[in-house]
């Protein structure tokens, strides 16, 4: 945008060197327009000088340049995917019976006992995947194994089979897995430890979603431990952190709630805890899958043990656990 008439070039200064014969020449600016008169030193004085006015510079204002948002398409299809899974696991329990002490006897104050428990697994699924990050799959558990120190022993469990079937299906509400066939009794049985294990790689990542975006997913497992049958409710929230060229990394916060009622001919138990995790995921951005996850977890849970004509017993369990998923293509 020309700053002066024609003939003037911006920067150009001869108008305020000769006014007398460039004010014919350039369009005066009311705001500026002063009329001076000089008196010298002589003869009558000198000529009226007319100041010019700077003309006035305005700037053009920025042309707004499109933001491109960058959103999260995965592709439909969950291709087949391995990954290698370990949990580790320590149990702190408190117990809080104790005996008093009576003449002749110390009795026994209330005891704390620490468990170790290592689960590890090779799990792969495969199937389809929909716009809202709902998936239906089917997978596998391949050389699970449990290992279990009770005050650092080596305590034998159950044998887990070599290969284990898995159907599994995932939503915003639901996060379903099962044995192929399915199992006549779950409770305290290493498939239905391995079936848990396999559910950990399963991530719902909805299409549209942007760096900041965040996305709520609940489930209700039922479980089965020590006879007695549980309900664990899990709320999650996950949050997609960064969106870079081949991966995209996202937090995962987890509340947890347990709840569980059962026993046998006159005693009783009741299980009540609630606890929490937080996982860091790395998903690829081709396929869709999980490439890496590291997360922590604390449950707190109160077993209370009733007998008849007995005073009820509390026994008290701190879990803190880690949890570590690596893809292998």
């Amino acid at each position: 945008m020309a700053l002066t008439e024609p003939g003037l070039q911006a920067g150009d200064i001869r108008p305020l060197l000769f006014p007398v014969f460039s004010a014919m020449r350039v369009r005066l600016n009311a705001r500026f327009y002063v009329l001076l008169g000089l008196v010298t030193t002589g003869c009558g004085g000198g000529p009226v000088v007319t100041p010019v006015p700077v003309p006035e510079v305005r700037e053009t204002p920025p042309i707004a340049t499109p933001v491109s948002v960058a959103r999260v398409s995965l592709p439909a299809r969950v291709a087949g995917g391995s990954w290698r899974v370990v949990s580790q696991i320590t149990i702190e329990l408190r117990d809080s019976a104790s005996t008093p002490a009576t003449p002749g006897t110390r009795g026994n104050a209330p005891t704390t006992r620490r468990q170790d428990v290592e689960s590890r697994g090779l799990v792969s699924w495969s199937g389809t995947r929909n716009p809202n990050g709902s998936m239906v799959l089917a997978g596998q558990v391949d050389s699970f194994t449990v290992r279990s120190s009770f005050e650092q022993q080596l305590a034998p469990l159950p044998t887990p089979p070599a290969l284990l079937l898995l159907d599994g299906r995932v939503d915003s509400t639901t996060v379903r897995i099962v044995t192929r066939p399915l199992l006549d009794n779950e409770c305290d049985r290493p498939e239905a430890a391995a079936a848990a294990l396999a559910a950990e790689v399963l991530v719902r990542i909805p299409d549209g979603v942007v760096r900041g975006s965040t996305w709520r997913d609940s489930s209700v497992t039922l479980s089965c431990r020590g006879g007695v049958p549980m309900t664990l409710i899990s709320r999650m929230q996950t949050t997609l952190q960064d969106i870079e060229p081949t991966q995209l990394r996202l937090e995962r916060r987890v509340e947890l709630q347990v709840s569980g009622t059962g026993g046998f001919a006159f005693r009783a138990f009741d299980v009540q805890g609630q606890g929490q995790a937080t996982q860091q995921l790395v998903v690829d951005v081709a396929t869709g899958l999980l490439r890496r996850l590291d997360g922590r977890s604390e449950l707190r849970l109160t077993t209370s043990e009733r007998v008849p004509q007995q005073a009820p017993r509390l026994q008290t369990a701190v879990q803190r656990g880690t949890l570590r998923v690596e893809w292998r293509p």
